[in-house]
């Protein structure tokens, strides 16, 4: 995340664009869709991310960008882009929750590389623009969406008229952006009296077109300017032979990266073609793995990377302190097609293929026998795009290694917010494997916890009983637990506590590792709405005791303080939903986090904190919707003490009850600001210094709901200053959003 929305840190200098930025800003001030097109390579997704990081102070809960040149799946669209608010996988249509979500926000979406997913993205674009009106989006394609009222701003290539001498050379903006990226190989690289002419003939003969030319400027690590202008005359004097029917640019471009893979050495040419089997970002062991042998020594694939990364060809980026690297999409196209060529696709995508399952099945060995879950979290979230092409692959090949995989990434999909994600795939994998088996029992038992989830109960049981009667008939402990425990979880979650209490007991005595822990949750969560708070205590301290991993003792700390909070130790209770509030968030443990609110702000109340358990309550609402928009699951107790606890602090309050409640709402863009705001360190005490008097000026009628407009005309200054003032705002105090610096106003009036 960075400081409003989700934009990236850009890894390189952004060069020239100006009018077509000032063309993109006026246009996102009056559609509510504008759409950038533009041959590939041009520079869309570049000027989108600068137009919409120039523009976000305009957007009350920020931008948010959400790259789509990996998806091949229309029907993951809605996770996908609701993952970039960390929106929970876990119930209901997706498109429903995410419109659901979106319902009462101001903000821009940026959506890059849409050119694939066609009508399916056109018409979810198209509902989440009837549904919120405050939504404002901004797409990067080849093609159109052709929805009514799109705005289509073609990209056009950087100009490079006739120039006459040095100064006028350097004032082109395709110069600066080809010594920007020469510089980058070749240091202290500068155009000067003695090669400009051979520089603007090189832009010239790309056609400004800022790939190609980042591409060119890669290869002056070893080549020299008129090198480089030779080799360049001498190829495109072929390319002038191709096809007439092909547009002058689309050939300028893949005749650009075609002559950067002519220049590279053989081994650079073969590990280029076998790199576009990668979906997304890789890193080097990934490579190493996939891409040796067959005329690449193990040994060698580091050097040849690094070659490729200094000519362009491929990006490195280092996000959390690791190196992770990808092929922008017309670079892996081309790989792509080398790799056909090659006759290479089958068996590059097997190899794909079982170095994920590797890394899947270690990321779930380490995930149940070690304290960093977190860390493995993380990781296989950076690999969900080859994760989901290793799926796709493995099912359209070798259903029962897709079957493996899938239930290999349990954690992911129950623990990590991919909920409805892992039933699709899983769905898919149980039919295509009808034959009894292990994994197949794991799958449904998988599929049916889901289910439970999104409230599909009745079929949920029958697949946990299917599950069951195989881990009976074969004597496996391991599966008799889980399939009890999501049968237990199913009668729960339809109020019968005293059976899902008998469900647990049974599932408690095969069980060890980990499923224990989540059974020793879910017993003591059956004991404290039985009014047994003693034995819930006993259960969840019985737990931590036990517990050496991260995510259960999340739950065990939440049921502990539960417990403590039936029991009238409402200091405990807060302690512990506070620390079981900070754990959920390492994982994006949307629903573990929606319950420690509620509890928390049940325990509030209790401390007589009327204030404080009515912004908590506020904020709980706004999370419920990432959850699935259900609160509670419908379990009657848990709903009637929440209509207790509203309607005590609503009496308490009085005419401070609605406020309080919306500053708790107003804090969320996200589930890292609700938790943020919970723990107290969302929104600072005191003013800082650095605030000027008439930012807080502006941050006041902020506060007032003024908008940027009508703050300028409030203070009489242009609005484009007025933007400038409530990003350095946003900047200074740290927020992500205007709702908090209303919160931030409210908090210091008191």
């Amino acid at each position: 995340m960075t400081e409003v929305g989700a934009l990236p840190v850009e890894v390189t200098s952004f060069v020239g664009r100006r009018e077509e930025l000032r063309a993109t800003r006026k246009v996102l001030a009056a559609a509510r869709l504008v759409t950038l097109t533009g041959t590939g390579g041009v520079g869309k997704t570049r000027l989108a991310l600068r137009a919409a990081t120039e523009v976000r102070g305009s957007f009350a809960d920020g931008v948010w960008l959400v790259e789509l040149a990996a998806l091949r799946d229309p029907a993951l669209l809605a996770q996908t882009i609701g993952a970039a608010f960390r929106l929970g996988d876990t119930g209901g249509d997706p498109s429903a929750r995410l419109v659901d979500f979106l319902r009462d926000k101001q903000l821009l979406l940026v959506l890059d590389n849409c050119e694939h997913l066609g009508q399916a993205l056109a018409a979810l674009v198209h509902e989440l623009l009837v549904a919120v009106p405050d939504l404002r989006v901004l797409t990067t394609s080849r093609h159109v969406l052709g929805l009514d009222g799109e705005h289509v701003l073609p990209v056009p290539p950087l100009a490079v008229p006739p120039v006459r001498d040095l100064a006028g050379a350097r004032g082109l903006d395709v110069v600066k952006l080809f010594v920007d990226r020469a510089a980058a190989v070749c240091a202290g690289f500068t155009v000067h009296s003695g090669n400009w002419p051979q520089v603007v003939q090189i832009c010239h003969r790309l056609e400004g077109i800022p790939l190609a030319v980042e591409l060119a400027a890669g290869w002056l690590r070893v080549l020299s300017v008129d090198e480089l202008l030779a080799r360049l005359d001498d190829f495109f004097a072929l390319l002038r032979r191709g096809s007439p029917v092909v547009p002058a640019r689309h050939r300028t471009l893949a005749g650009t990266v075609e002559w950067s893979h002519e220049l590279c050495s053989s081994g650079q040419r073969l590990l280029w073609a076998r790199l576009g089997v990668f979906a997304g970002a890789f890193d080097v062991t990934a490579v190493e793995r996939v891409c040796a042998g067959d005329g690449i020594e193990r040994d060698d694939v580091l050097d040849l990377l690094a070659g490729l990364v200094g000519s362009s060809v491929v990006q490195a980026e280092r996000p959390a302190g690791t190196t992770r690297f990808r092929l922008l999409e017309p670079i892996r196209q081309y790989a792509q097609a080398k790799l056909r060529e090659l006759g290479l696709c089958d068996e590059l995508r097997d190899r794909h293929r079982d170095h994920y399952l590797r890394l899947a099945e270690q990321a779930a060995h380490d995930w149940g026998h070690g304290p960093e879950q977190a860390l493995v979290a993380a990781r296989v979230r950076a690999d969900l795009p080859n994760l989901r092409a290793a799926l796709e692959h493995s099912l359209a090949g070798d259903p029962a290694v897709g079957l493996r995989l899938g239930v290999a990434l349990e954690f992911l999909w129950l623990f990590c917010g991919h909920v409805a994600e892992g039933a699709h795939w899983l769905e898919r994998a149980l039919a295509l494997n009808p034959e009894p088996g292990k994994d197949r029992a794991r799958a449904l038992w998988i599929v049916a916890s889901s289910l439970a989830f999104r409230g599909g109960r009745e079929q949920a049981v029958a697949l946990g009983r299917e599950a069951e009667a195989w881990a009976l008939e074969h004597d496996d402990a391991d599966e008799l637990a889980h399939a009890r425990l999501v049968l237990g979880g199913c009668a729960f979650l339809g109020g019968d506590v005293d059976r899902a209490d008998e469900l647990f007991h049974e599932a408690e005595v095969t069980a060890d590792g980990e499923v224990l822990l989540q059974i020793l949750i879910a017993v003591a969560h059956t004991a404290v709405w039985r009014d047994d708070g003693d034995e819930a205590l006993a259960v969840a301290s019985r737990g931590l005791a036990l517990c050496g991993e991260q995510f259960s003792r999340s739950g065990l700390l939440g049921v502990r303080g539960l417990a403590h909070w039936r029991l009238g130790s409402f200091a405990a209770a807060a302690e512990d939903l506070t620390a079981a509030l900070s754990s959920a968030r390492p994982f994006g443990d949307v629903l573990g986090a929606a319950k420690a609110l509620e509890f928390l702000a049940w325990t509030s109340a209790a401390l007589g904190q009327p204030d404080r358990a009515a912004e908590l309550l506020g904020t709980a609402s706004a999370v419920w919707p990432l959850v699935g928009g259900r609160p509670m699951y419908g379990f009657g107790r848990l709903i009637d003490v929440h209509a207790d606890c509203v309607a005590g602090i609503a009496s308490a309050l009085g005419a401070r009850f609605r406020p309080a409640y919306e500053r708790g709402a107003a804090a969320v863009s996200d589930l890292d600001s609700a938790i943020a705001f919970a723990l107290g360190s969302g929104i600072p005490d005191e003013r800082p210094a650095e605030l000027s008097r008439r930012e807080y000026e502006v941050a006041r009628l902020v506060a007032d709901g003024l908008s940027n407009k009508d703050i300028a005309e409030r203070l009489v200054i242009s609005r484009r200053t007025a933007e400038s003032h409530v990003v350095h705002i946003l900047d200074k105090l740290g927020f992500r959003s205007r709702s908090q610096i209303a919160t931030w106003i409210t908090r210091r009036a008191r």
